[in-house]
């Protein structure tokens, strides 16, 4: 393998994550008490006085995977930044989602409330839950809470756009090696190319792009998914207790000009483990 090539490749690489840069908040999970008010996963959801619990397709109530207090996420472009986003999933072996493109929100949810009733009841709640079965599907074990930092990352290796930009940009610098993907690469070039990724930290966050453990369910027939809008990854530290599968990843998408719109009736939502 010539020693240019593989420079290239790093080249090629850092110019398309320096190129692709955009605001996210990542999002940390600590085992601080946290109620219904509060950006948090798992635990009693916020509910507004009259509403109605969100259910599966039978009517079945779902449980709460996440919700964030969008006044946490203040300084995050084009995303709410007043009200409750919430995040519910079904009690089944595939947590809710059908593992499909698109995905119709049949056994899972997303619910977004404008404003905030702080005049509700943690109590009234907890009694409209209270004949909900234990969950025995799920991969949150603890409720935890969720407190947010503002960043910025460029594309990356995970998002099926990135492989379209470096085969481009690849074919036009090497036409005598022409690639149709990534996995067409000499093994040097594709070791190059994965080096200095580390999937042991958990990436919990909103905005930015995602992290999978297999491969992207979107392509370019599904492009219109185009923001990430949530995203919880396997969690193992002491009190957190996260884990999709066998240590996967769950991730929400969102088409960028539905959630300026505040328009959460077409979310892709995916999850997927090694």
């Amino acid at each position: 393998m010539a020693k240019n090539k593989m420079e290239a490749a790093v080249q090629i690489k850092a110019d398309i994550i320096k190129n692709t840069v955009i605001p996210c908040a990542k999002i940390n999970l600590s085992t601080e008490s946290c109620g219904i008010f509060d950006s948090k996963v798992g635990g009693l959801p916020y509910l507004p006085n009259g509403a109605e619990a969100p259910t599966d397709f039978k009517g079945n109530k779902l449980f709460l995977l996440a919700q964030i207090n969008c006044g946490d996420i203040a300084e995050l472009p084009d995303f709410p930044h007043e009200g409750m986003l919430q995040f519910f999933i079904q009690d089944d072996d595939l947590y809710g989602s059908p593992l499909t493109v698109p995905s119709p929100q049949k056994n899972w949810r997303v619910v977004y409330y404008p404003q905030i009733d702080r005049s509700v009841d943690p109590a009234a709640i907890a009694a409209v839950y209270a004949d909900m079965p234990e969950i025995e599907y799920t991969p949150i074990n603890n409720e935890c809470k969720m407190t947010f930092e503002s960043s910025s990352e460029g594309l990356t290796i995970s998002d099926y756009r990135f492989e379209q930009l470096f085969i481009k940009r690849w074919n036009e610098e090497f036409p005598e090696d022409e690639a149709t993907g990534i996995f067409d690469l000499d093994d040097d070039v594709f070791d190059v190319i994965y080096s200095g990724e580390d999937a042991s930290n958990p990436t919990h966050r909103m905005g930015g792009y995602p992290f999978f453990t297999q491969i992207d369910p979107r392509d370019e027939d599904s492009a219109q998914y185009d923001t990430l809008l949530f995203q919880l990854d396997t969690d193992f530290r002491p009190g957190i207790g996260v884990m999709w599968g066998d240590v996967g990843v769950g991730n929400f998408f969102i088409n960028r000009e539905a959630l300026k719109r505040l328009d959460f009736s077409d979310v892709l939502y995916n999850w997927d483990c090694g």
